[in-house]
């Protein structure tokens, strides 16, 4: 495939701890990983401990039969490129390992960490297989069972340096907000409307019609979400190899059976194991996520219940329905579909099925994932070694100029929007007008006064004539100092404006770039080949934010 010249000017790299958006666990892991070496499954920077995940993962026993042909069946619905057949035929071999991610399915692939999570992912299986010599198959974790419509419904971009968020209104949630899986809603000719909107948002550019063709192909009424995003995200990946895996499937329930009973059966152990190491962890960071009564919901009636633990019985919460144990293993028997894993459990799951040998992970799951140590361990299951993934933040070449013209770099325009105007304007005066004028109008009236008795000595009548000549160059000099206010104010409100730009460019929202803009206003502006391009240029080395230049 012929790609064009690269859009990317350079890569530098800026230390997690000069931001205020992660978590101290986070920035340890980064950083120094010694000290939370009890809580995972080893040292993800050094190539033998990677290595050995591998090695467990694929000694570990797995039906890789059914699941390579549930992956057949499901890839063809999404677009089966020979890259990605012949890495999914690979996954039968008792020696092939996956390097894993995984993400709800946003719209249009979601924010810009969605493609650097797969960037990351794919860098990655190839640098273990080089490592390893055996091999290795980049998989994305299709999070369709996800309840929470919002989340993923909308999409934001920047338009003429200004924030804006088209939102799929194609779904009402009932009361109570659950619409049950997101990926299985199928969407509705509203989507039309959203795609319309998404188009006139973005600015004509020499690729706009090529890349709403490619998301127009992918969002269709008729089609179901979950369906969208993987079509999307394989046009994106093409040639990648890249294996898309949808867990809401009865056959890959039927391969996770066992470990939904055995949580069923014992889910107070669980529960007890993961307070336990929470309460550890609490004592120097934090605990991402928290305990539930147990770790299983049920899909029933379009919607997905919570299952909460009553002695022997499980209540669909929310609900006055109550079923006991032997009911919900009968039913678990019969129709494994119907159960869906919540986040604690969802990387068991995932593991269960894949030889994971390392898993790609945002800031908050390589939080949560030091949670889950004593639960892998509790299921029989290999942890893999977690691995960040890249966070980048993109500075166009009109940001690049504002941040070269003040004092500041990137984390600088995280700050308050009025705080960082004021530090900048301190920072870059050099005189105060106000206290100039002050100082030139005192002068003014010393020598006035020092004049007028020296005229009034030569003719009485002349001290009327200093007073009109103090006041008239008091007048003159209030004038030019109306000028001089007038200019200060024209540059303060470039200045403030200049700030905003890049301000709602890397910091949209008051958030991080990569958690809030959308892909695609990148894209139409430097061509799809810019993940290309960041495929090439990104460090693998992800233990500090990257600032890619374009």
């Amino acid at each position: 495939m012929t790609v064009a010249a690269s859009t990317i000017a350079a890569v530098r790299r800026i230390p997690f701890g000069a931001f205020d958006a992660f978590p101290l666990l986070f920035e340890t892991y980064c950083t120094a990983y010694e000290a939370l070496d009890a809580f995972y499954a080893g040292d993800f920077r050094r190539a033998e401990v990677r290595a050995d995940a591998a090695r467990r993962a694929a000694e570990h026993p797995r039906d890789r039969a059914a699941l390579v042909d549930v992956l057949l069946e499901q890839n063809a619905r999404w677009g089966l490129d020979d890259a990605t057949r012949a890495n999914i035929e690979a996954l039968r071999r008792p020696e092939t390992v996956a390097v894993v991610t995984g993400q709800q399915v946003g719209l249009f692939t979601g924010p810009l960490y969605t493609p650097y999570k797969t960037i990351t992912t794919l860098q990655l299986a190839r640098r273990l297989q080089e490592e390893t010599g055996r091999p290795v198959v980049p998989v994305f974790w299709l999070e369709g069972e996800d309840h929470d419509f919002d989340e993923v419904a909308a999409v934001r971009l920047l338009q003429r340096n200004e924030l804006v968020e088209v939102r799929y209104a194609g779904h009402t949630p009932p009361e109570g907000g659950n619409l049950g899986p997101v990926g299985r809603l199928v969407l509705t000719g509203q989507i039309d409307e959203v795609l319309a909107a998404v188009e006139a948002a973005l600015a004509p550019s020499d690729f706009r019609d090529g890349l709403m063709e490619r998301v127009r192909d992918a969002y269709r009424p008729g089609v179901s979400l979950l369906d969208a995003f993987a079509r999307l995200m394989r046009a994106f990946f093409p040639e990648e190899g890249l294996v898309f895996i949808s867990p809401d499937d009865a056959r890959l329930k039927r391969l996770a059976a066992p470990l939904f009973r055995r949580e069923i059966a014992d889910h107070a152990t669980v529960q007890a194991r993961f307070e336990a190491v929470s309460a550890r962890l609490s004592e120097h960071y934090h605990a991402q996520v928290h305990a539930r009564p147990t770790n299983l919901f049920l899909l029933e009636d379009n919607r997905r219940y919570a299952l909460d633990a009553e002695g022997t019985h499980f209540r669909l919460r929310g609900t006055d329905r109550l079923l006991n144990r032997e009911d919900l293993l009968a039913r678990l028997d019969e129709h494994p579909g119907c159960f869906s894993p919540n986040v604690i459990l969802r990387p068991l799951m995932q593991d269960t099925l894949l030889p994971t040998a390392v898993y790609v992970a945002g800031p908050g799951e390589v939080s949560y994932f030091a949670q889950l140590k004593p639960v892998y361990e509790w299921a029989g299951v290999p942890m893999p070694v977690v691995y960040p993934r890249a966070s980048a933040t993109l500075v166009e070449s009109k940001v690049k100029k504002v941040l070269a013209q003040h004092p500041i770099d990137v984390p600088d325009l995280a700050e308050e929007a009025d705080r960082l105007f004021r530090r900048v304007v301190l920072d870059e005066m050099e005189v105060d007008v106000e206290a100039v004028f002050q100082e030139a109008v005192r002068h003014l009236h010393t020598a006035v006064n020092t004049f007028k008795p020296v005229a009034e000595r030569v003719d009485r009548s002349l001290g009327k004539a200093a007073e009109a000549t103090r006041a008239a160059l008091a007048k003159e000099f209030a004038r030019l100092k109306e000028r001089v206010l007038k200019a200060e104010k024209r540059h303060h409100d470039t200045l403030r404006q200049q700030l905003h730009k890049a301000r709602v460019n890397l910091f949209p929202d008051g958030k991080l770039q990569e958690r809030v803009l959308s892909p695609l206003y990148f894209l139409n502006k430097y061509s799809p080949a810019l993940l290309v391009h960041l495929r090439n240029d990104l460090d693998l080395d992800t233990t500090e934010h990257q600032i890619v230049e374009l």
